[in-house]
């Protein structure tokens, strides 16, 4: 079967990595922060689930995109370089402005998450391992987000094998596959809902033990990845329904409309792992068909770049900002939405910086093997637009 050979950058795709990111740093801003007033906190731990959905949605992205962009004849080792240098740097450096943060203000909670701060828990946050540790004091220790990061750290070393195997799928059982994939990511929050546990955080209705299984361990995540992967292929082969804008657009809605009266383990991302889904294949058959819309603009664009320096920045300002306003003080709501925004706006700008002046020149010195020397007689032809795409493409 002929496979669909589109556009290798999607647009959008970086675009919508900017809208994730941000409702997870609302969720943190808003409600994990403890701003605000009693009631109005309880009230905000709506925006709970929107966080749970773009952690999903990041998980479904990054299976699509990396099986998107890969070419044959890239090699594990060289895509494992990249991916460390890509996503490492500035892990460290959330994590270094954690540990330093915790370290000089001698602080304890500070805010209504648990952020422990020992030294096990700081190694095992640093090496990526967060995650495979039933304890919220080491999975959500110092730079809390990083749990996710770890988890993609698993994704990305398993990812050529994924690959290569779903590559073996014959087309016309990517379908079936498909299907079974979604029926594991509804399956596995049923058996964390039955684990339990000691209670954890008096906002959340699931305990530590059960959290964790279903919300942070690694290879229960995996089938998020997968389902990306599995997405990708159906595109690649024709076989991938077309998303109508009502589905695209009304069946995250739907489901969010009823994450209140289903189990917490599910709310906390495996029913939004189908919509999400949707939306991400739609906004590529919009880049692909040429019908892009606002996501594909060069702003959002530009703030897609920047979404992952984003999404580990903004904790260590907000436990600062948090400190600072003295860890149990709370603000009226005209006080504490100012002040909540002009976090998120301070976050974003330091994101942007981050972004440029570190990220950036770092993945573009580091991802890729430096090039052996050549004779003049044996230097290739210029590059086809189509090749140097490529080839930006698997670098970023």
């Amino acid at each position: 079967m002929t496979e669909l050979a589109g556009p290798l950058r999607l647009p959008s795709l970086t675009g919508v990595r900017f809208v994730l990111a941000l409702l997870v740093v609302l969720s943190h801003v808003f409600h994990v922060s403890g701003l605000f007033d009693g009631p109005l906190q309880m009230a905000l731990g709506g925006l709970a689930p929107l966080a749970g959905a773009a952690v999903t949605g990041f998980f479904v992205l990054s299976g699509f995109v990396l099986t998107w962009a890969h070419r044959p004849g890239d090699r594990p080792r060289a895509f494992w370089r990249r991916r460390f240098w890509k996503i490492f740097p500035n892990h460290v450096l959330g994590w270094s402005l954690a540990v330093v943060f915790f370290g000089c203000t001698g602080a304890g909670r500070v805010l209504s998450m648990e952020t422990g701060h020992g030294t096990g828990a700081a190694v095992t946050g640093l090496l990526l391992l967060q995650a495979w540790v039933p304890d919220a004091g080491w999975f959500f220790s110092f730079n809390t987000p990083a749990w996710s990061i770890s988890c993609e750290a698993f994704f990305y070393a398993l990812f050529p094998v994924l690959l290569a195997l779903t590559m073996r799928i014959p087309a016309r059982r990517l379908r079936a596959v498909w299907v079974a994939v979604v029926l594991v990511i509804l399956v596995l929050p049923a058996v964390s809902g039955r684990i339990p546990g000691p209670a954890l955080y008096d906002w959340l209705p699931v305990n530590e033990n059960s959290l964790w299984f279903g919300y942070v361990l690694p290879p229960v995540r995996l089938p998020e990845f997968v389902l990306g992967i599995v997405t990708a292929r159906l595109l690649q082969t024709g076989l991938l329904p077309r998303p109508t804008r009502t589905w695209s657009r009304g069946l995250p809605v739907a489901v969010l409309a009823t994450v209140p009266f289903v189990p917490p383990q599910f709310a906390l991302g495996a029913a939004l792992a189908v919509p999400m889904t949707v939306v991400i294949a739609s906004l590529a058959l919009a880049d692909i068909e040429g019908r892009s819309g606002f996501l594909a603009r060069p702003a959002a664009v530009a703030l897609g770049d920047a979404s992952y320096a984003l999404y580990l920045v903004h904790f260590p300002l907000l436990l600062l900002v948090r400190w600072l306003a003295g860890p149990e003080r709370t603000f009226t709501t005209w006080v504490g939405i100012p002040l909540a925004l002009g976090l998120t706006g301070l976050s974003v700008g330091a994101a942007w910086v981050v972004y440029r002046c570190y990220e950036r020149p770092i993945t573009r010195s580091w991802s890729r093997k430096a090039p052996q020397p050549l004779s003049p007689a044996s230097l290739p032809a210029p590059a086809r637009p189509r090749e140097e795409q490529a080839d930006r493409t698997q670098h970023e």
